[in-house]
């Protein structure tokens, strides 16, 4: 693991901690900067989330009074979607894959950064909804890598659910789309798992900072932060990508 990987791991891991979205930075790292192919990179970036993933949900989930229904049908989607993007993921071609995950940070930072400040009020989406969100996020996260929340809370915003149950929702869904995706990557051999282990350590370390950071931070100013970041990173790894072809 090169030293350019291990920043942006600890950098994902505070992001992922302060707001839900940050996983996105993970494979373009490891794909540009330690020449991992794009598949492995979404593989062992999936593993790594599990522990950062497990962390996140104990700093935002308790206390946050999402109806236990609506939070099991949001899962089991996301899960489905996961099994079908991690399958399909060796038909996909390489730089369509590169080049959705760009799209993806682009878009995620964009929306943080022109969105009005998030409201506290409004309601939950409705359970089929909830249904086609998971679905369409577990398969869009299995096939970039990304976890879940950095597609599901912008998704859960435009659709005006309160800010807090938005990033709640979001890091519930990316423990069945993690452990899903990776479980069908392992029966694929695509993992390594000594850079998944590592990743993971690193991720945790950051999402650990980031939630004690949480509580201390403005969420505007914060918002910001992750903005410019992910457009950054969107307008970075699709001109690479481009550049590659």
């Amino acid at each position: 693991m090169t030293v350019a990987v291990a920043v942006a791991a600890l950098l994902a891991g505070v992001l992922i901690g302060l707001t839900g979205i940050g996983g996105v930075l993970v494979a373009p790292a490891l794909t540009e900067f330690a020449a991992v192919p794009v598949d492995r990179a979404i593989a062992a970036s999936l593993l790594g989330f599990l522990i950062a993933g497990i962390v996140a949900a104990v700093a935002h989930l308790p206390g946050s009074g999402l109806p236990p229904v609506a939070l099991g049908i949001l899962c089991a989607a996301a899960a489905i979607g996961a099994a079908a993007g991690a399958t399909s993921l060796e038909l996909l071609p390489a730089v369509a894959v590169r080049l959705f995950i760009a799209v993806l940070a682009l878009a995620s930072g964009l929306h943080a950064l022109l969105s009005p400040r998030a409201s506290s009020e409004g309601e939950l989406p409705s359970r089929p909804t909830l249904a086609a969100l998971g679905l369409a996020v577990g398969y869009g996260s299995a096939v970039s890598g990304t976890g879940g929340p950095v597609m599901l809370i912008p998704l859960l915003l435009a659709l005006r659910t309160p800010a807090r149950a938005a990033v709640a929702l979001g890091i519930a869904a990316q423990l069945p789309i993690v452990v899903t995706a990776t479980a069908i990557n392992a029966m694929a051999s695509r993992i390594d798992f000594q850079l998944g282990g590592m990743l993971a350590v690193l991720l945790a370390l950051g999402t650990l900072g980031g939630s004690a950071a949480y509580r201390h931070l403005s969420g505007r100013a914060t918002t910001l932060s992750v903005a410019v970041m992910l457009v950054a990173t969107g307008v970075w790894y699709g001109f690479v990508t481009v550049r590659g072809t």
